[in-house]
């Protein structure tokens, strides 16, 4: 009996064939995981962003002061948009905050141009200084209620013009544009309670 040494042309040829599809298999499937970690790191970023305009909210909110004269505390107005699908919440608060030891006058608002519907905070400092900050990006709608005990009853009222009173309590609550979905840190509504409020 002879013993055969090496390949055939045949066998190298289907071990090269079966070698470069395993790589090429394995090439695609790390490019997929490639893929898919980019998605995760956008969604992470998205929601760390979202995050970041909660706390921010409710950390303005939560220093929001009364009137003095220099500033006109408190005040909200509401408004409906008569959109194609469906009535959306068009409110507009405007308060005066301590947060991050600095007085400025903040506007809370939905900035629908251009084409696009953010949630913008617009700032003007105490010494004059006014900057514009995007909250939520695809936000739709912005519903502002401001709880009050005036006369013994409690309720939610979606105005407010305090000049020196303050709610008891400030919530927001967003709508997201027809096929978006906002973050889930923005999905719930944000009540923030005033010390010195009513």
């Amino acid at each position: 009996m002879t013993t055969r040494r090496g390949m055939t042309l045949l066998e190298l040829v289907i071990g090269l064939t079966v070698g470069g599809a395993a790589l090429a298999l394995g090439g695609a499937t790390f490019a997929t995981l490639l893929d898919r970690r980019d998605a995760l790191l956008a969604d992470a970023d998205t929601d760390a962003r979202a995050l970041t305009s909660r706390r921010a909210l409710e950390a303005w909110l939560a220093e929001a002061r009364a009137g003095t004269g220099s500033d006109d505390g408190l005040v909200g107005r509401t408004a409906t948009l008569r959109a194609a699908d469906g009535a959306l919440a068009d409110d507009v608060a405007s308060f005066t905050t301590t947060a991050d030891g600095d007085l400025r006058r903040i506007r809370l608002f939905v900035d629908r141009s251009a084409g696009h519907s953010d949630l913008v905070a617009e700032m003007v400092r105490r010494d004059g200084d006014s900057s514009r900050t995007v909250l939520a990006r695809d936000v739709a709608g912005l519903e502002v209620k401001y709880l009050t005990s005036a006369f013994g009853r409690r309720e939610w009222r979606r105005t407010w013009d305090g000049g020196a009173l303050m709610p008891g309590a400030v919530g927001l609550r967003l709508q997201a544009r027809e096929g978006y979905a906002l973050p889930p840190a923005l999905q719930l509504p944000i009540t923030i309670p005033l010390p010195n409020g009513r």
